[in-house]
């Protein structure tokens, strides 16, 4: 009795346990929540941050100085920013001058709705009147833009932003002797860091390269087809590419309407159409053997990442949803080697298509001797 006594007492102990790291975990994440518009652009910097770092490697490695290979990084970011907030804001111009063009086709898209829904489909008037009502496209423009603009947070946040890559760029150039010191006491919360490092910068490179070619495809699909706004949702495309698996419907619901609007139904088809192959081909098939096997997530996770951050953070969480859960797997798993049983639950798979592979292999080797065996007994002579 003594015995299963210290038993309960324990398994309540390490039940109580649970709870306190729950419940220390919620206090966390709402924490986070309410201090979102300073945790997103802190991680977005130091994404960037990591992505050039090999540039002022390569600099200092070929004689340049410290101090210009750090400003080469800093200005590298700076570019790419702004290269983006300017197209954020010619975007957006010319979407405010493109909805007021298209009211009257969007009052008689509304007329078709109804007319097809009430003869066609022999929905009552007053059901049809409701939901022909509850409908405004324009809402869809003006998410997709407050999206996009919300992303990377144009506006008193871009200074922040901009500050933070600059800081963290020079305090870059101590940041490898910081590690190799605490590497001799913390040698697993070093590695697991540095493989962050390098899946987040694996991850961002291979999604732009990819991003790109998605968006040139699109843009020049948009442009024969004549869609206004074209380098609007071809920039949508790009920045949504850093969404799995939903980016690729928020990218492609604002160009086939504006196809629609503009050309009808048979260029509503061909936008359609043209976006799954290419995002089916590209996004879903080709980009997946790059980037996915390296960052080693599962889909579920990986969909629920996106969720979950967008969730906590709002859209930069959605944008950021990979990086972050790259983060916090090496905050919680990879640091802590008596975790390490719960890497094949969240897509480190490799030990087990070893097994799997070893396990095929002497199946296989087991069936290839068993006819052997069978044909040596058969030539065997009866007594």
């Amino acid at each position: 009795m003594a015995a299963s006594g210290s038993e309960s007492s324990g398994g309540g102990s390490s039940g109580t346990k649970v709870l306190i790291s729950l419940a220390a975990a919620v206090i966390v994440l709402i924490g986070l929540s309410r201090i979102s518009s300073i945790v997103g652009p802190v991680f977005l910097a130091l994404v960037l941050t990591i992505c050039v770092y090999p540039i002022k490697q390569r600099l200092t490695a070929r004689g340049v100085p410290p101090v210009l290979a750090g400003m080469a990084t800093i200005l590298s970011v700076y570019a790419m920013i702004g290269a983006l907030v300017a197209s954020l804001w010619v975007s957006a111009v010319q979407l405010t001058r493109l909805l007021p063009q298209f009211a009257p086709q969007i009052g008689e898209l509304r007329s078709d709705i109804q007319v097809f829904l009430h003869d066609t489909l022999g929905i009552g008037d007053d059901q049809v009147r409701a939901l022909v009502n509850s409908i405004d496209l324009r809402v869809l423009f003006d998410t997709a833009y407050n999206l996009l603009g919300s992303a990377m947070n144009v506006g008193s946040g871009l200074v922040f932003l901009l500050l933070l890559v600059m800081f963290m760029s020079i305090d870059a150039t101590y940041f490898p002797t910081i590690l190799a010191v605490v590497k001799q006491k913390r040698a697993p919360v070093v590695e697991a860091l540095g493989n962050f490092a390098k899946l987040s910068r694996s991850f961002m490179i291979m999604t732009t390269v990819f991003g790109a070619i998605v968006a040139a495809l699109n843009l020049a699909l948009l442009l024969i087809l004549g869609v206004p706004g074209a380098g609007l949702w071809a920039l949508l495309s790009f920045v949504c590419g850093f969404i799995p698996f939903i980016g690729f419907w928020i990218s492609l619901v604002p160009a086939a309407i504006m196809a629609l609007l503009a050309g009808g139904l048979p260029t509503f088809i061909g936008v359609v159409a043209f976006y799954g192959v290419i995002n089916s081909l590209i996004q879903s098939i080709i980009q997946p053997k790059f980037v996915s096997g390296s960052v080693n997530l599962n889909m579920t996770l990986t969909f629920l990442s996106v969720i979950f951050w967008s969730a906590l953070l709002g859209p930069l969480g959605a944008l950021m949803a990979v990086p972050l859960s790259l983060f916090a797997r090496a905050i919680l798993v990879d640091s802590h080697p008596e975790a390490a049983w719960l890497r094949p639950f969240i897509g480190d798979v490799n030990e087990s298509k070893a097994m799997l592979a070893s396990q095929r292999a002497a199946a296989k080797a087991a069936k290839s001797k068993t006819p052997k065996a069978d044909k040596s007994k058969a030539a065997q002579p009866k007594p």
